[in-house]
């Protein structure tokens, strides 16, 4: 199905951003970031269902789909001085953060080190523990992803494989990079340093990222909330994208409150 998002560009310095926006200018913004090795046209649908409750910004982070980057972003904070500045050529004073896998990981920076930027986080199966040793990691995936493909639309599917190919090919050196900082960066010291109303959500059949790092995303930071999905993996937010509506949803009404 397609929907109405609105590509737009946006010069940053010495790269261009690409990002899509929908829904109500002046209602609340969520500030929306992808997985790791893809980027945001996968998740077309899902922001599509935010948009009808909340002006929804999604860039591609620099480095995959169509933002450009003249180098591999070293660390999760490259990416977060990217957004930092993303959302200030925005004029975006406070935002939503919700953020899938790697993208999560990011939204855990940004909060932490930017707490006036961000007015609640939801991480759904996010990264920022490391994964394990490459091998044990690559094994771990090809067991999950293969798992829930008779889950998927056509949609997402299609888009993720061809954002996965596309960013592999052309934007290989950032690839080998954002792999490594997922298996290796550590953001546990860190956690305590998100002061703001958070949510993790996590699938608790979810191979790639074992459900035991989303306890330890609990654990860590103060006040946060969890919700374990039962027989959901990692890439559930792509077939049940009303659930994953109604759990955003009611968790920004109650951190407006």
């Amino acid at each position: 199905m397609k929907h109405q998002l609105q590509e737009k560009q946006i010069k940053l310095e010495n790269y261009q951003t690409v990002y899509l926006e929908e829904g109500v200018t002046h209602s609340e913004t969520i500030l929306f970031l992808h997985g790791w090795t893809i980027a945001t046209d996968p998740y077309q649908e899902t922001l599509h269902l935010l948009s009808q409750y909340y002006h929804v910004i999604a860039p591609d982070l620099p480095g995959f789909g169509k933002t450009s980057f003249p180098t591999a972003v070293p660390d999760y904070n490259g990416y977060v001085e990217c957004i930092t500045s993303f959302l200030k050529a925005l004029n975006l004073k406070k935002v939503h953060v919700v953020g899938h896998s790697g993208g999560g990981a990011v939204g855990v920076v940004l909060a932490a080190n930017f707490p006036e930027l961000v007015k609640s986080l939801i991480l759904i199966d996010s990264t920022g523990i490391p994964l394990g040793f490459l091998p044990e990691v690559a094994l771990r995936r090809l067991i999950d992803f293969p798992a829930q493909i008779g889950r998927f639309k056509f949609e997402p599917t299609f888009l993720f494989m061809k954002a996965l190919i596309s960013n592999w090919i052309f934007k290989t050196q950032n690839m080998f990079q954002a792999s490594w900082i997922a298996l290796e960066k550590d953001l546990r010291p860190l956690l305590p340093q998100v002061q703001c109303p958070t949510l993790i959500v996590w699938g608790d059949r979810d191979l790639f990222i074992p459900v035991k790092c989303a306890y330890e995303f609990s654990q860590g930071i103060p006040h946060s909330q969890l919700i374990m999905l039962e027989d959901e993996y990692h890439e559930w937010i792509f077939y049940h994208e009303e659930k994953c509506i109604n759990i955003i949803a009611n968790f920004i009404n109650e951190a407006e409150l």
